[in-house]
């Protein structure tokens, strides 16, 4: 009876209080074990010690304890406040073969906290940093403008995108818990100990991570970040295991400010490229409408990259991270040709109305800016081939990347030459024709080489990849059919408005057919 009212005299408070002298926790269990049998040679969950210097920490799954029950995915859930369908850790599942006949594995993973994290070398606005003491990867969610370049860097698929907030958020192995004693959130509410913290030293993770069997079967090549996880197992392994969601079709994001900014600001280029070439044998009237057509199309392009931004207001520190991050260079370069674009279109424009600028020839300025501006155009679009080949994606290899983005250019510029006058329409036409089908036939070839990106090309967006090709090859034909018709202003609109719409679906593509890399997942995806 007087346990009850001693327990109405309580406020929740004081009961809270209480229950968290009692629970259960590493550092309890072994200040427990110190006062009964002396000094414990280690505590079973996380090391008792920070890093020494060349070592961090790491997380150690034992795969023979790992049930799959996710009592792990829903302790890190709970604890750091997820959205509703984000997930910091996973479970997944391989399968495999071996003498005893069918043999799976369930898998838990999260961020592997890398030697060498892609997600911070390509991180345009420097959001991620590497802890020097414990070697954990932090994301800064006060610096991060939502570019997602992170998620398309790391290999792993560990950053999550919250739309919520406009940033990209991630595992950050409760480093505020580790650094009071306790053990990450997912550490502790593992019912088996399957999973646990260590200490490994970074030149041995390095040199393990060259060795693709080391990591964990049908996971990304390791040797790209150098990740610390380790996984361990008694048993041994059959080999060649497969991800149970190996045959499931993901198409990906459709990124369409990046499908945008591609196609629109590449033809803009090349309109800029061409137009330089032929500025002196055009007539004033007609090079300055074919420049304003040219300088709308490459900043549509330009506005479209902002509109990507979870936190466009911050966009102005995308220069930040130039001397590491891709996108940081192609944001400086594309700045530069924007500049340049407008200062030619300008001074094209008061030229057509007889206004001149003292101290500047306006005649001799304008091919000396749209020359400037197309080879600092292509200096960007190499940035630009960067940003998805370093991505280490079979689909965004280099051969296909430059050749589907040089080649915009090309049609591009081609498509300004229709309006060269005194030129021959037709060799135009021709060169037009042979750069169209030529990157058909890369496209082709590109979907191709790799099995997911054709499966989810030609059965998943069969349509769009039917109407790509027939669209691509219609402009091929139709343009130099055309030429012995059409004046060369409606020439250079029919091209330009095929080529357009062409390469929009190609880059739509480029995204959604991509292979995208990830960790082992479950049978329904």
């Amino acid at each position: 009876m007087s346990d009850l009212i001693e327990l109405k005299d309580k406020t929740l408070i004081d009961l809270l209080l209480e229950e968290q002298q009692t629970l259960d926790t590493p550092v309890g269990r072994f200040a427990e074990e110190a006062e009964s049998t002396g000094a414990p040679e280690h505590s079973d969950l996380i090391p008792l010690s920070a890093p020494k210097p060349g070592e961090q920490y790491a997380f150690k799954v034992n795969l023979d304890l790992c049930s799959g029950c996710k009592g792990c995915v829903t302790a890190c859930h709970s604890l750091n406040g997820l959205d509703e369908n984000e997930t910091w850790r996973d479970v997944g599942l391989l399968l495999g073969e071996n003498e005893s006949g069918a043999y799976q594995q369930t898998v838990t993973t999260a961020c592997h906290h890398c030697v060498d994290p892609a997600c911070l070398n390509g991180c345009p606005v420097n959001a991620y940093e590497k802890d020097p003491v414990s070697g954990i990867v932090l994301h800064l969610d006060d610096q991060c403008i939502g570019c997602q370049y992170c998620v398309l860097k790391c290999p792993y698929d560990v950053p999550k995108y919250s739309s919520k907030r406009g940033i990209v958020r991630k595992c950050d192995m409760c480093h505020s818990r580790l650094s009071s004693g306790e053990a990450p959130a997912c550490v502790q509410a593992c019912p088996h100990g399957a999973i646990t913290i260590t200490t490994v030293d970074k030149g041995e993770a390095s040199e393990r991570s060259r060795d693709p069997e080391s990591f964990l079967p049908d996971a990304p090549e390791p040797a790209y970040t150098q990740p610390t996880t380790r996984y361990v197992s008694k048993k041994q392994l059959p080999k060649r295991m497969v991800a149970g969601d190996a045959h499931v079709l993901r198409p990906q994001h459709t990124h369409w400010p990046l499908v945008g900014l591609l196609a629109l600001s590449q033809i803009g280029i090349g309109g800029h490229l061409g137009l330089a070439a032929l500025w002196n044998q055009l007539e004033v009237g007609a090079a300055t409408l074919a420049l304003g057509a040219f300088w709308a199309i490459l900043h549509a392009g330009l506005l479209c990259s902002v509109l990507h931004l979870g936190q466009p207001l911050k966009a102005w520190r995308i220069f930040v991270g130039f001397k590491h991050s891709w996108l940081s260079r192609e944001a400086v370069a594309l700045g530069v040709v924007s500049a340049l674009s407008t200062s030619a279109f300008a001074m094209s424009v008061g030229n057509y109305f007889g206004v001149s600028i003292p101290v500047v020839e306006t005649g001799a300025f304008v091919p000396l800016a749209l020359w400037a501006s197309s080879l600092m155009g292509l200096v960007g679009v190499m940035t630009s081939v960067f940003i998805y080949v370093d991505t280490q994606r079979s689909f965004w290899r280099m051969s296909y990347t430059g050749s589907k983005f040089y080649g915009s250019v090309m049609l591009g510029g081609l498509a300004s030459i229709a309006l060269a006058s005194g030129q021959d329409p037709l060799l135009f036409s021709l060169a037009f024709s042979v750069v169209v089908f030529g990157k058909l036939v890369l496209e082709v070839r590109s979907i191709q080489d790799n099995f997911q990106s054709e499966g989810i090309a030609t059965k998943v967006l069969s349509t769009l990849w039917k109407s790509r090709l027939t669209l691509g090859a219609g402009v091929g034909i139709l343009v130099p059919v055309l030429s012995f018709s059409l004046n060369q202003p409606a020439l250079f609109l029919v091209a330009l408005l095929g080529v357009v719409a062409s390469e929009v679906m190609e880059r739509i593509i480029y995204f959604k057919a991509v292979n995208a890399p990830k960790m082992p997942g479950g049978l329904n995806g």
